[in-house]
């Protein structure tokens, strides 16, 4: 089984200034928590494509009682984003190296313009674990810190403009 969600954020600006403040997030990740916890392993271009590749952990943002039914290092996660600078389309997958069909997430981000002065962010993330008993506790957590973030990050966006 796995769990899907959408989630459609709407940005008082252009979708090309909604854009920048995107990048511009990264400039000083020391005042956003989330971005202190992730590793950027890699981040090149190919065409109108950048591709990043970073490293983070989801073992903080699961309950106790959860995480001490998971393996040591079960929660270490790398994600691969492909964002399309022309399309304005965001597909990322994020999996679990060493167990990649234990546990896989995968999403496509759509930045919209809707006028000068109005554009919006679409979601579509898929959340899915192979684990008997917990799997479907874990995906539930997993696609609630997964939202939780993207709302956290929208705000750091928001503010940006």
């Amino acid at each position: 089984m796995a769990t899907t969600f959408r989630l459609v954020q709407s940005f008082p600006a252009s979708v090309d200034a909604v854009l920048s403040a995107r990048e511009r997030r990264f400039e000083d990740v020391s005042k956003q928590e989330a971005l202190k916890k992730q590793e950027i392993l890699d981040r090149r271009e190919e065409g109108s494509v950048i591709v990043t590749k970073r490293a983070f952990s989801f073992s903080d943002k699961i309950p106790e009682a959860v995480r001490s039914m998971v393996p040591a290092g079960f929660l270490n996660m790398t994600e691969t984003a492909r964002f399309d600078t022309a399309s304005k389309i965001n597909r990322f997958e994020v999996m679990q190296e060493q167990n990649p069909d234990r546990l896989r997430i995968s999403g496509v981000t759509k930045y919209v313009g809707e006028s000068e002065t109005s554009s919006r962010r679409e979601y579509e993330i898929t959340v899915k674990v192979n684990m008997a008993l917990i799997g479907g506790i874990l995906e539930s957590q997993i696609a609630s810190s997964f939202r939780k973030g993207i709302e956290r990050d929208y705000e750091v966006i928001k503010a940006l403009l």
